[in-house]
């Protein structure tokens, strides 16, 4: 890999260990020495992360009613109270 856009075409299939011994050697000394390359992995590592403990996108109740009283007595009363 000599290129930046090389080494980044191969960081999901790192992170899924799905590269040989030599292939993950060349990411991990790109990483070493290139820290905008290091700074995407890592989100990427991060969002892998998050995404595999099933963050709910759900609105907890408390939040969700803050909300609709928000809206039912400053700005959407004609909506919300139909």
């Amino acid at each position: 890999m000599k290129k930046c856009s090389d080494f980044c075409k191969k960081l999901s299939d790192y992170l899924d260990r799905e590269l040989s011994e030599a292939e993950c050697k060349l990411i991990e000394d790109h990483l070493r020495q290139c820290p905008p390359c290091a700074i995407i992995f890592q989100g990427l590592e991060r969002t892998v992360n998050l995404c595999g403990k099933g963050i709910s996108d759900e609105v907890p109740l408390a939040v969700k009613q803050r909300l609709i009283n928000f809206l039912r007595n400053r700005c959407c009363s004609d909506y919300v109270n139909k």
